[in-house]
Formats: C-alpha cells, sequence, structure tokens
C-alpha cells in the first residue's frame, strides 16, 4: 500500500508541471485570441491595425497555446512525459533569460513578480525530470 501511495505521489508532481504548463499558456493565448486590443493594451501594448491585431493573436495566442496543448499531450502520454517536462525546462528558461535582460534593457522591474512562479515552475519542472528518471530507471 506505501509503495502504490509513493508511485501516485510521483505520478502527480511528474504531471504537475505539465499541467501547470497547459492552464498558464491556455490562460494567456484565451486572453490574446478572444480580445487581443484588451490584452495588450493591459499589458501597455497597442494593437491600432487589423494587421497588428492578426499578429498579436498569433504571436501571443497561437504559440502559447500551441505549448499548451503539447504540454497536455505528455500529461496523457506516460512515455512522453520526460520530453514534456524538458520542453517545460526549456520553455521556462528561456521565459526567465528573455525576461531578465528586457528588464536590464529596459532598466525596469515592472515584470518582476513574474520570476516568482517561474523559478517555482522550473524548481519543480527539475524535480519531476529526477523522479521520471529514477522511475524509468
Amino acid at each position: 500500500m506505501e509503495n502504490q501511495r509513493a508511485t501516485r505521489a510521483v505520478s502527480i508532481v511528474t504531471r504537475a508541471p505539465l499541467v501547470m504548463t497547459a492552464v498558464i499558456f491556455t490562460l494567456i493565448a484565451s486572453h490574446y485570441l478572444i480580445n487581443p486590443v484588451q490584452a495588450g493594451a493591459a499589458a501597455g501594448i497597442a494593437f491600432i491595425t487589423p494587421g497588428g491585431i492578426t499578429v498579436a493573436r498569433v504571436g501571443f495566442a497561437a504559440f502559447p497555446l500551441t505549448f499548451a496543448l503539447i504540454a497536455l499531450r505528455c500529461v496523457v502520454a506516460e512515455r512522453r512525459i520526460l520530453s514534456g517536462l524538458y520542453m517545460v525546462v526549456t520553455l521556462v528558461t528561456i521565459v526567465i533569460g528573455v525576461r531578465l535582460l528586457g528588464m536590464a534593457l529596459q532598466h525596469s522591474v515592472e515584470t518582476a513578480k513574474l520570476l516568482v512562479p517561474e523559478t517555482a515552475l522550473m524548481g519543480l519542472s527539475l524535480v519531476a525530470i529526477r523522479l521520471e528518471r529514477a522511475r524509468l530507471k
């Protein structure tokens, strides 16, 4: 019974970063897909032409939605969990790096608060990778 609980806990922890990524990116995508002008304005971005609005939908909705669907696919396909976790680590590393670069170039800490959940997702993903690799051995 104890082994069964441990196995279930590992299964939950290894899938959690994938589910979190899917939810986060689905929320981002839905805001920009449904109302890109309002979503952009909330972030200080103005989309004023139909072409600009389409670019916003592609860049701020299609790409996040793609990552969300890939993450969900990895949740349900057990053999894809590890590759999905590596995708999350890669994605979050790039996001954190670009955020830090942007903050340095713009001399702004406006979005620094997002580093906390991004770093937490990174840490959870790294733990999940270790657990999944151990499970596969």
